[in-house]
This record gives structure tokens, sequence and C-alpha cells, in this order.
């Protein structure tokens, strides 16, 4: 960033009004950059106030847990308390464009898979990286910030399956609740339903548009596909602009969005560096405390008068009942867990929207791939200054899309998601992110150099939507501070369809690249060295199915380990009111309980969740 002085005397030690510009300037820049991350904006650490008990405890203050908090605290006559065992959101996460410098840092539980055969085989140690938020507002801190609700059909099929309450109909007046839609063409009614809402806590709002966005819309109506204005009502086929969780140009995490606002209210009390380290139960199977390590590293109790509520997630949540002996019976015993309080099967039904990020394509531009890199220095300052410029964009390209292929033919969603992500020619910088944080070998990085020497570099990625296989949490040892087992089970069922609904999204990844208008931006499809798969032919189905078990990887969206259920669903965790299995005064809200993963990216839904679990217990407690 170059500063062009008025006159002689704009220099920082200048005087005149040319030097009161300067310090002005410099002034605002490190006023605005303060603002990022702000302490002051999330409640203060109420360890030194903690009481002996509370109305409610709730468990992780994530994307689920700070909206049950927010809700239940409406309530004045009632003492909240919140543990969250990472801290306030940093200052870079506040940056939208910042998405992989965010990950593998301090706000990120840094989980990997365990090795499996069949999958995760060509990255580092044959294990998926699995980043989860490790602050307040959890994985809404450190996700891609796109707002999809899934699919009518999702969650109709949750209610045809015994979880009264669950069906579209029914949640869609909670994803509304938690909404402040900022696009108003959206607001008006569709027919006699109304898909979206202004005045929540959540600001929503139509992604910033990209270079390449008109381009992929031209592709896609080419293609035959329908170009629809809002991806979230009751019909997904096609392709759409995203809608972002960004305020003004910077991330709006649910701590941001819930906790922020009641910051100071009396009857919240938020814990930070707390790390739950089992749950209280008495012989009697009610759930009445919590123990945990505070941020001075003492074990603690406290206890809770009506509930308490575990929202830490689909890794944390499973982790934290079986430590406190709420699990498959046989897998407590070998970890040495006693009493066993409850036989659940905890941790299994572990689902993920399985991603293929190897189909890769260069394309280029005449308007742009000839101009210079941005400078950094400009970026930064017109974000700093006017919260405008790239750092403002979410780090993918503006659209998203599903389609149906001819594999689940006895259902009519749609069953793969597209996204689009493009790495600007020569931008090593980025190309190296994205090895490090997927977990590229060496070799397979120097080939994403490679293909991006000469012009930009798109990445067609294909979804897995609705997985057929699954996977399982399992303790690591009875030690509450090591991280749990993770298998993801990624096509790991042989009578599966996963495999081949997979390769259709590939199929359509060639399609698209194929189109006239692609093909005006010079598209030509490339290989990414993967060792395993090198001597294959890229034309053939042996060479993706190769490609496939080696880099697919996740696309942060696991879900399912503690299944919502009836009590005559032996697979079932928790009930349609959330409560655990056989276990007084505790229920699960968070992703976690998901008896089947939505079509969609999963934080829109799993604030939904949230809202739901909070009305459930307003309603049940609010004349106790």
């Amino acid at each position: 960033m170059e500063v062009c002085p008025l006159n002689s005397s704009a220099t920082p030690g200048g005087s005149g009004v040319s030097g009161l510009l300067f310090a002005g300037l410099i002034s605002t820049l490190i006023n605005s950059q303060q603002q990022l991350g702000n302490p002051e904006d999330y409640p203060k650490d109420a360890t030194s106030q903690l009481l002996p008990e509370y109305d409610f405890i709730i468990v992780g203050g994530g994307s689920a847990g700070s909206v049950v908090a927010r809700r239940l605290s409406e309530e004045n006559k009632w003492k909240i308390l919140l543990l969250e065992a990472g801290g306030d959101p940093t200052a870079s996460s506040d940056i939208p464009a910042l998405i992989f410098n965010i990950q593998k840092t301090e706000i990120d539980w840094q989980y990997r898979t365990e090795p499996q055969p069949g999958m995760c085989q060509g990255l580092l140690d044959k294990r998926c990286n699995w980043p989860r938020g490790k602050a307040l507002g959890g994985s809404s801190v450190i996700n891609f910030m796109m707002y999809l609700r899934g699919m009518k059909g999702d969650y109709d099929k949750w209610a045809q399956d015994g979880n009264y309450g669950w069906s579209f109909d029914e949640i869609l007046p909670f994803f509304k609740k938690s909404e402040d839609m900022t696009y108003k063409p959206l607001l008006q009614s569709r027919g006699n339903i109304s898909y979206h809402a202004t005045g929540g806590p959540l600001t929503v709002e139509k992604a910033n548009v990209d270079h390449y966005k008109e381009s992929f819309q031209r592709a896609v109506i080419e293609m035959g596909y329908e170009w629809m204005e809002d991806i979230n009502e009751d019909r997904q086929l096609g392709f759409a602009e995203l809608f972002s969780t960004v305020r003004d140009g910077t991330r709006c995490n649910t701590a941001k969005a819930f906790l922020s606002p009641v910051k100071d209210n009396d009857n919240l009390h938020v814990l930070k560096h707390a790390h739950v380290t089992r749950l209280l139960i008495n012989e009697r199977k009610v759930a009445y405390g919590v123990e945990f390590k505070d941020n001075n590293g003492q074990i603690r109790t406290v206890k809770s008068k009506r509930e308490i509520i575990i929202s830490a997630g689909t890794i944390n949540s499973p982790q934290i009942l079986m430590l406190s002996g709420i699990g498959p019976e046989d897998h407590l015993k070998e970890m040495g867990i006693n009493p066993i309080i409850q036989n659940l099967r905890v941790g299994e039904n572990l689902q993920d929207h399985l991603a293929f990020f190897g189909s890769v394509f260069n394309i280029r531009d005449s308007q742009i791939s000839q101009l210079p890199a941005p400078n950094k220095l400009d970026l930064y300052y017109n974000f700093l200054s006017k919260r405008t410029g790239l750092l403002t964009q979410i780090m993918a390209t503006a659209i998203t899309g599903y389609m149906k292929t001819n594999i689940s033919v006895s259902d009519d969603r749609p069953d793969v998601q597209l996204y689009f992500f493009v790495l600007n020619a020569k931008d090593t910088d980025s190309a190296n992110l994205i090895s490090y944080v997927i977990g590229y070998d060496e070799a397979t990085n120097t080939s994403l150099h490679k293909v991006s020497e000469d012009a930009d570099l798109l990445h067609v990625i294909p979804a897995l939507m609705r997985p057929e296989s699954r996977g399982r949490i399992l303790l690591n040892s009875s030690d509450p501070f090591q991280h749990p087992r993770i298998f993801p089970g990624y096509l790991s069922d042989p009578e599966s369809k996963d495999i081949k609904t997979l390769l259709k999204g590939i199929e359509f990844s060639q399609k698209f690249i194929s189109t006239k208008e692609m093909m005006s931006k010079q598209g030509r499809r490339r290989k990414l060295y993967i060792k395993m798969c090198d001597k294959l032919d890229i034309n053939t189905r042996v060479y993706w199915e190769c490609a496939l078990r080696q880099l697919g990887t996740t696309i942060y969206h696991p879900a399912g380990t503690c299944k919502m259920g009836p009590e005559s669903d032996p697979t079932a965790v928790v009930s349609p009111e959330l409560k655990v299995h056989g276990v007084k005064g505790l229920r699960v809200a968070d992703a976690s309980i998901m008896p089947t993963i939505v079509s969609s990216n999963i934080n829109a839904p799993t604030i939904m969740i949230a809202e739901k679990a909070a009305d459930m217990i307003r309603k049940e407690w609010e004349s106790k």
C-alpha cells in the first residue's frame, strides 16, 4: 500500500493538514483492526463468579450451544451456565477469506481420522484432517459461512421414521426464527409460504460475486440445469448463488450473533477454556451436574437443578457421554469406564459428506489472467478501512448446485452437491495452504503448483449428499483430554451406491468444462499427481475410483453420532425431544442428533436444531 502525499510534509512525522490526514488514516486503520475479534464483543469469563448450582448447564458454546444459551437466558428467572473448551474467536477468524489460514490453529481441535482401508489413502499418514471449531461459536468460527438448509425431503424422512415434530413444515419456523435475511427479494412470499425472515440474530447476506460467477452460471444453464433464485426453498435441483453468514464484510459466527447481544445478562454465566471431563449421574440415572477443568487447571464440579444440554458437536458430544458411562457397553468396559449408566449406541451412525478435490481444470479469462496479482497490502487496506474487497469474500466461488444421478432411482431428491473453487494462476501461497489443510503429500502439492503455472486452476468438487456407508467415534482411553478415535467409514459399505454416485459427480465436471462457455475460457482437464493412480488412464472408471479412495476427504459436515429416534429404535440415542434414552435431566442438541445427514452444509440446520431444542425446553419448564 502506498499513500500519496498531498505535499512534501505528508510524512508520518509531518505537520499541517497532510500530516493530520495521515495520522487520521493510521488511527482509523488501527481502530478498525481492533474491532476484529474484539473480546468486548463476547461475554466475559465468569470463572470467578461460578455458582454451585444453575437451572441449566450447556456443554459446548458452538453453533448449537450459543443458540441454546441465548434462548434459555431470555427467561430471567433461570440461571444459565455455558461451558466452552475454547476461548474467544480470533481476529483472523473474522476475515471471511482467511478460512484456510485459521485451520490447524488454536481455534481448531485439529482432529484426524484413523487409517482405514480404501479411504484417505493418498493423504499424509493415510488420515483425513477433520477441522472442528474450538472457540465460542464453534465450527461457525472456522467454516465456509455458506447458509444452506437442506432439502424438504430430508426432514420429512426424519418425521416418517418416528421423529414427530421434525417435518420440514414443522422446522421451517425455527430456521426463520434465527434469521436476519438482508436480500429483500427473498422476503416476498412464495405462494402461501414465506421461507425467510428478518430480525433474527443471524445475519444472512447474498455472497459476494466473484469474477467467474457469471461464466459458471451460463455453463450450467447451457447444460440444461435450472438457475434458481433461492436454493433454500422446497426445490433444490439446479444451481444458485450462495447466501452466507457474513455481516458488514466480516464473519457472523453464532457467538457474535447470539451471545454478544446478551453478554451482560446477569443470569448467563459463560466459562471459557472449561474442558468438560464427565457428567455427574446418580444411581437413579438422573444427570445432576458436570465435572470440568477450568482455565486455571483446576478440576471443578457444578450442579444443575433442571437439565444439562450437551451441545459439544458430533465428535465431542459422544465422547462426553461415553466418558460418563453412556454408550456401547462392550466398548465402555474395554475403556475401563465405571459405572456403566446406560447401554446406548453412542458414537455410531457417523456420517459425512465425502468430497473430491481432485477433479481439476485450467481456465483462462483474457480480461483477468494477464493482470498482476493483487497487492496484499491493498487488500488489507480495503478491508480494514472500508470492509470491502476480496477479503470479504468466502473462499469459494459464490454458486453451488445439486444434481440427481440415475443411481438413487428410489429417491427423487438430488444426491450430489457441486462446489466450485478457483485458484489464481501462480498463487503459490494458496496452493500451499490447500495442500497443508487437506493433507496432500509433497508430490501432490508439487503437482498442484505445476498445473496452476499457466492459468487459473478450477476445482469442480462433487460431494456425496446421502452416504450409505457409516463410520464411528470411539474413545481412545478413559482420559478426557485425549482425542477420540474417528473412523469415518467413507466408501466402506461394499453394497452401497456411494462410489457410483460420486463418479457421476466427476462426470458432471467433465461435461461442465466441455460446454461452449467454458471452452471459451480455454478450459481443459488437468491431472494431479497421485502416486497410486499415476499409471492409470485418466479416462477410465478405474482411475477415478482410485483417485476417490486416495484424495476423497471431508467437506466438514460430520453428523449423526447421537442419533435421534423413538424408543422403539434400538440404534437411537435421543428421543424426538432430544432427551437421552434412559437418563433423566439430559439432552443432546447439535448435529450429532441427525438420524440421517441433511443434503447440504450443516451449520444452518445445526442452528435450527438448537432453536427447536430451546423451544422444547422452555415449553416444558416455563410453568414449573
